[in-house]
């Protein structure tokens, strides 16, 4: 990367410097600054940046903040505005450079993008992911937080990017990324809208709020970009309306491509879009909608039909969604659905599989919205045949106010266990050959967040320990 001065950084947001040193890194973490970084000391959702410029000044950081100039300190007027242009600038605008692909919803956000990867790569592209809990590119696999990184390490990660010559980079975006305008220094080439529900309203209070943020991306779109959306869901229908960009409507009535045909087995799937036929190994409705989607960003390139057909036939499951094993004749489906509707779409792909009863492992995670507790309780109720509720990452909820409010308005027909180990034991306990286990909520998930502290555990790993064990008392 081309060296910059911290002068001639900070003259592209007017602020007048005279110090030629040359600039490091960027971040508006002061955990991660050092010596010559330029710390940007924004006000975040919960806490303000200035609250920590001492740490970074202290590691010799420079700092760039909305108070008056000081030591090694400047004043801007607009640090949402700066923000944008500096990482822009430090790091060469790199979206010029790449295909971006960004991927919204309540719910398909992590199986679309993984899908999408999965057909770029086919095509000889290579692809850097960014999402829930990962970066991925060549074959590294990196732990993130969030589904949607800060805005400084998105800048970062996108440079890499370019480093590690990689044509296309596909991102999950979450509702609260947009909001709080981390994504504010990129431009996409498409957006895929996959649906929207009701989510994390904890935060966005309205369901109004969560579809208005959500709808706020195509406003990222690069000049020629095009949204590609589910017409199925009705509730993405006044994107339409807006016309300010090329929008490309996918779904099985009246759509720009239209799904048709589908055929629906325990071993995959087939369907038509727009009369071309397609198989997967994929089984359920959703992902034939999943995989329509990332067709249409193949239409756009103009990719040949039997080379999308080659493609879909080949494409594999993702972990942690719809994870399907078999144990001692035993199956186990392990899912991330942690939304009312998330789970309502997996039960309903899995009761027709099902040759005896379905056992339902599921709960709701603290400190997020607690209104779709009870509905996910009596969703998970109208489909299987033995239901356990347990825990899902209380954070620093405590668990039996979570349960509390699953069980509000249901008289019987549960059973509980606050430690998720032991409501997975139970599950093993009682199932019985040809029996499916529907664990829902952590998908591919190593930990469990329990006071706000992470410790280990992995759905998948737990029941094969009991299996192994051959014990089933809880």
């Amino acid at each position: 990367m081309e060296t910059i001065t911290l002068a001639k950084l900070l003259s592209k947001i007017d602020v007048v410097c005279e110090d030629e040193r040359i600039v490091e890194g960027i971040s508006d973490d002061s955990r991660i600054v050092m010596a010559n970084w330029l710390f940007l000391a924004r006000q975040g959702s919960r806490e303000n940046g200035a609250l920590y410029a001492q740490e970074a000044l202290n590691k010799g950081a420079v700092v760039l903040w909305e108070e008056e100039d000081g030591i090694n300190c400047y004043h801007c007027e607009d640090m949402e505005k700066a923000q944008i242009t500096l990482l822009r600038t430090y790091y060469h605008d790199p979206c010029k450079h790449l295909t971006v692909i960004g991927v919204t919803g309540t719910n398909g956000k992590t199986s679309v993008s993984h899908l999408l990867a999965q057909m770029m790569v086919q095509m000889g592209r290579e692809v850097m992911l960014i999402g829930t809990g990962h970066i991925r590119y060549g074959d590294q696999d990196i732990e993130i937080d969030n589904t949607t990184p800060s805005a400084c390490t998105l800048a970062y990660y996108f440079h890499l990017a370019l480093h590690q010559r990689c044509h296309v980079l596909i991102m999950e975006v979450s509702s609260h990324a947009i909001d709080q305008k981390r994504i504010g220094f990129i431009r996409f080439d498409h957006v895929i809208y996959t649906n929207i529900t009701s989510d994390h309203l904890d935060y966005h209070i309205t369901k109004t709020h969560y579809r208005y943020t959500k709808f706020k991306l195509r406003n990222y779109l690069k000049r020629n970009g095009s949204i590609i959306v589910n017409h199925d869901d009705i509730s993405l229908h006044p994107l339409y309306d807006l016309k300010d960009h090329k929008i490309i409507s996918v779904g099985t009535k009246e759509a720009h491509l239209q799904i048709s045909d589908i055929h629906l087995k325990p071993t995959g799937s087939s369907f038509l879009l727009e009369k071309e036929a397609y198989e997967t190994k994929l089984i359920g409705y959703h992902n034939v909608i999943n995989i329509a989607q990332c067709l249409a960003i193949l239409h756009v390139h103009s990719i040949a039909l039997p080379l999308r057909q080659s493609i879909v036939s080949s494409l594999h499951g993702i972990g942690g969604r719809m994870e399907l094993h078999e144990f001692q004749s035993r199956y186990v489906i392990i899912d991330y659905a942690h939304t009312a509707s998330a789970l309502q779409t997996l039960l309903e792909t899995v009761k027709p599989l099902k040759e005896k009863r379905m056992i339902v492992i599921c709960g709701c995670g603290g400190d997020r919205d607690r209104s779709k507790r009870s509905e996910m309780a009596k969703i998970a109720l109208a489909y299987g045949d033995i239901i356990i509720f347990t825990t899902d990452n209380p954070r620093s909820e405590p668990p039996y106010q979570i349960l509390f409010d699953m069980i509000q308005g249901i008289e019987d027909g549960y059973e509980i266990f606050e430690n998720r180990r032991y409501a997975i034991k139970y599950a093993v306990k009682i199932a019985q050959e040809h029996d499916i286990i529907v664990i829902a909520g952590k998908g591919d998930e190593r930990y469990q967040s329990i006071d706000d502290k992470r410790y280990p555990f992995s759905d998948l790993e737990c029941i094969k320990q009991m299996l192994e064990d051959k014990r089933y008392e809880p």
